[in-house]
């Protein structure tokens, strides 16, 4: 896997953390009408956050899949000789 696409892997907690900074702004606002926006915002925070978690259990696993087929590759070289 190219390591460019590495960011992506960080992205969705990147969103998660301005989410979260957006509703901590709006929660803490003086006008009363923002703040259910602001929960609103933290459930997305909270989506945000979990999506990267799956992407980063995914991108390991893969990368796992990768070295455990090369190292499978090798040791076929070695016991075919």
């Amino acid at each position: 896997m190219p390591a460019s696409l590495r960011f992506w892997v960080y992205g969705p907690w990147a969103a998660a953390s301005f989410v979260g900074v957006v509703a901590v702004r709006l929660l803490r606002a003086d006008d009363e009408s923002l703040h259910p926006h602001g929960w609103g915002l933290v459930g997305s925070a909270m989506i945000c956050f979990s999506i990267g978690c799956v992407a980063k259990l995914s991108w390991e696993l893969a990368r796992a899949n990768q070295r455990l087929a090369e190292e499978r590759r090798m040791l076929e070289r070695l016991t075919s000789r």
